[in-house]
C-alpha cells in the first residue's frame, strides 16, 4: 500500500511539474512598451540618476503579465556600454537609482532602458534618455559627430500635453529662504483620462531638458534567440550544444549553483537545446556555476545568453556644449556633489544572500558525518565501506555508484544527488579522489528527493573545510559566470537637512517617483529648501493611457538669506 501511494504521488508530480518552467513561457505580453522619467538630465560623474518606470502595452492596458525586471544601461551614442544594472518591477512599475561611474568623461550619453521580452522586437521600442554628464576632474570630452550642438536644447524641447489634460502645482509663494519648508498641493486628476505614473522632482533650473533628437536605426543583427517575459523575476538562459558537432543537445539535465547559496537548480533542455532558469531576487553580483550531466558520446558545451542587449544602436551624437546658464548650473552641481561626498556617511553593504537562503535547500539532513569524530581513513570511499548507516559504494557494469539501502525499494531506481559545497558533481571518480582531510562533514538525505522535474535516490553533500570544493576540479562541461543580479537603490534623497551643523547640498532637492493622490486626485507634499541659492524647477510628469508624456512646471527661487 505504501509503495502504491508513492507511485501515485510520483505520477502526479510527472504530470504537474513539467509546467513549472523557469518562466511562464506562454504569456500574452505582446506589444510591451516602457516609459521612464529621470529626476534630471544634467549630472556630475559619480552621481546617481533617480528614475521611475512604467510598463504598459499598446494592445491590452489591463494586462498583468508584464515583465518584472527592468534593464538599464548607460551607453555612448554609438551604443558602447559604460555600465548596466537590473531593477525589480512591481505591478508593472518600479523605481531605482543608477550610479554614473566616476571615471565617465564629460559628454552626451544615453540611458537605454528595456525589458528582456522587448529584445524579441529589436530596439525600436526601447527607451533612450539623453543625458549631459560633466566630469570636472577630467579634461577629456566624448566627441560628437552631428552638426548641431546641445547648447540649443531649448529649440528641440518637446513637452507633450495630451488633449485637455492639465496638472496643477500650488506652492503658495515663489520665493523661499534656505531650509524653509515648502508645502505643495499637487493635482493630477482631470477626469477619465487622468495620467498614471505621476512623479515629481524639484531640481535646479536648466538641469532638465525634455529634448528630442532623431534616432538612427542601423541594420539589425539577425536574432535567433527567443526571449520570454520575466514574469517571475530575473532569469538566466542559454543553450547546450555538443562541442565537436555544434548541434543542440535536447532533453539534457543542466545544474545551476549560486556560490555561497546552499541550493541548486535543475532544468532540462528543450528540443532546441535551450534552457531557462528563474533566479532568486538577490542583489549585487554573485558567482554562478552551471554544468551538464554526463552524456554518452557527447562532450557538452554550455553557451550563456548575454543578459544585457548587445544589438547595435546608433543614436544622435550632438557636439557636447554647455550654454552660459548650464555652465553656472554645472559648477553648482559639481560643488554640491563634492560637499555631499565629503559628508556622506558610508554604509556597510548588506549581505546579498538573505538569511533564509543560508539554510540548505534540503533542510535538516537525515544524518551528518563529522569527519573529525572518526579516525582518518585513506580515502572517501572507505568511509562508505566501513561505517554503518551511510550510503554504500557499489560497482555496476564496471562503473562505481553510490546507493542508499532502505525499506524504500524505489531508492534503487534513482541515482543520489552528489554535491560538493552545494555544487552538483556527477563525476564520482573526482569525488572519490578528494582527500578526507579536506572535508569537514558529509550530510545525507536517505529518502527519495524531488527537485524540480527530477527525482533522486537521496542526497550526499560533501562540505569542505575551506569552502573550496576540497580542491577538486569541477566538471569540464561546466562554466563559471559572474552574474549581475538586481540593483538596490541605497540612497534616499532627504526631505529635510540631516543636521543643523552639516551643509545641505542636495542637487536634486526632492524626488518622488510615485506620487499617490487621494480620490480627488490631490496630494500634499512638503520638504525643505537646500542651502544653495538659485532658481529651481518643480516638475510634475505623468503618462497617458496611450503612453504620452504629460508635463507641467513651476518655478521657485531660493534666496541667499
Amino acid at each position: 500500500m505504501k509503495r502504491r501511494s508513492l507511485y501515485l504521488v510520483m505520477f502526479l508530480l510527472i504530470l504537474v511539474l513539467p509546467g513549472l518552467k523557469s518562466q511562464n513561457l506562454f504569456v500574452d505580453a505582446a506589444g510591451e512598451r516602457i516609459q521612464v522619467f529621470t529626476d534630471r538630465t544634467l549630472y556630475i560623474s559619480g552621481e546617481k540618476v533617480h528614475f521611475s518606470a512604467l510598463i504598459f502595452s499598446g494592445k491590452d492596458h489591463n494586462s498583468i503579465n508584464f515583465s518584472r525586471v527592468l534593464y538599464c544601461e548607460l551607453i555612448t551614442p554609438d551604443g558602447n556600454k559604460i555600465a548596466g544594472a537590473k531593477y525589480l518591477l512591481q505591478n508593472s512599475s518600479g523605481q531605482g537609482c543608477f550610479k554614473i561611474p566616476e571615471e565617465t568623461i564629460s559628454g552626451i550619453y544615453y540611458l537605454k532602458l528595456y525589458t528582456r521580452f522587448m529584445r524579441n522586437a529589436g530596439t525600436d521600442e526601447y527607451k533612450f534618455i539623453m543625458l549631459k554628464i560633466i566630469n570636472p576632474l577630467k579634461t577629456e570630452v566624448l566627441s560628437g559627430k552631428d552638426v548641431f550642438d546641445t547648447a540649443g536644447f531649448a529649440t528641440n524641447k518637446r513637452n507633450v500635453f495630451a488633449g485637455n489634460l492639465s496638472m496643477m502645482i500650488k506652492s503658495g509663494k515663489k520665493t523661499f529662504a534656505p531650509r524653509e519648508e515648502i508645502r505643495l498641493i499637487v493635482n493630477g486628476d482631470t477626469g477619465k483620462s487622468s495620467p498614471s505614473g505621476l512623479c515629481l522632482s524639484v531640481i535646479p533650473e536648466s538641469s532638465f531638458q525634455d529634448s528630442f533628437f532623431p534616432v538612427k536605426h542601423p541594420p539589425d543583427d539577425a536574432n535567433n534567440s527567443l526571449y520570454f517575459p520575466e514574469t517571475r523575476g530575473i532569469s538566466l538562459s542559454g543553450k547546450l550544444i555538443g562541442k565537436e558537432s555544434g548541434k543542440p543537445v535536447a532533453n539534457a539535465k543542466i545544474n545551476l549553483s549560486i556560490i555561497g547559496d546552499k541550493d541548486i537548480m535543475v532544468v532540462l533542455t528543450d528540443s532546441a537545446g535551450r534552457f531557462f532558469f528563474a533566479l532568486p531576487d538577490y542583489h549585487s553580483s554573485l558567482d554562478i556555476f552551471l554544468c551538464a550531466d554526463d552524456l554518452p558520446d557527447v562532450k557538452p558545451e554550455i553557451l550563456i545568453d548575454n543578459d544585457f542587449c548587445s544589438r547595435p544602436v546608433s543614436l544622435s551624437s550632438p557636439v557636447f556644449a554647455l550654454s552660459e546658464v548650464e555652465m553656472k548650473i554645472a559648477y553648482k552641481l559639481a560643488v554640491n556633489f563634492r560637499i555631499t561626498s565629503l559628508f556622506r556617511a558610508d554604509s556597510l553593504s548588506a549581505d546579498s544572500l538573505a538569511e533564509e537562503h543560508k539554510i540548505s535547500f534540503y533542510g535538516k539532513p537525515s544524518e551528518i558525518l563529522v569527519m573529525d569524530k572518526y579516525i582518518d581513513l585513506p580515502s572517501i570511499g572507505e568511509y562508505f565501506t566501513e561505517l554503518p548507516g551511510l550510503g554504500k559504494l557499489r560497482k555496476v557494469n564496471g562503473k562505481k555508484q553510490f546507493r542508499f539501502y532502505t525499506d524504500q525499494d524505489e531508492m534503487l531506481l534513482y541515482d543520489p544527488l552528489l554535491l560538493v559545497d552545494w555544487v552538483a558533481v556527477n563525476d564520482i571518480e573526482k569525488i572519490l579522489g578528494m582527500s578526507p582531510r579536506e572535508i569537514e562533514r558529509i550530510e545525507l538525505i536517505n529518502s527519495l528527493y524531488v527537485k524540480g522535474n527530477n527525482t533522486y535516490g537521496g542526497i550526499i553533500c560533501f562540505v569542505s573545510k575551506k569552502n573550496d570544493f576540497a580542491g577538486i576540479d569541477l566538471p569540464s562541461s561546466g562554466t563559471f559566470v559572474h552574474y549581475q543580479f538586481l540593483e538596490e537603490c541605497t540612497e534616499n534623497i532627504p526631505l529635510v537637512p540631516a543636521s543643523a551643523h552639516l551643509p545641505d547640498s542636495r542637487n536634486t532637492v526632492y524626488w518622488n517617483p510615485a506620487v499617490h493622490t487621494d480620490d480627488n486626485g490631490t496630494a500634499g507634499i512638503s520638504f525643505t529648501t537646500p542651502d544653495t541659492p538659485g532658481r529651481y524647477s518643480i516638475l510634475l510628469r505623468g503618462i497617458t493611457p496611450t503612453g504620452e508624456v504629460v508635463l507641467t512646471e513651476e518655478k521657485i527661487v531660493v534666496t541667499a538669506e
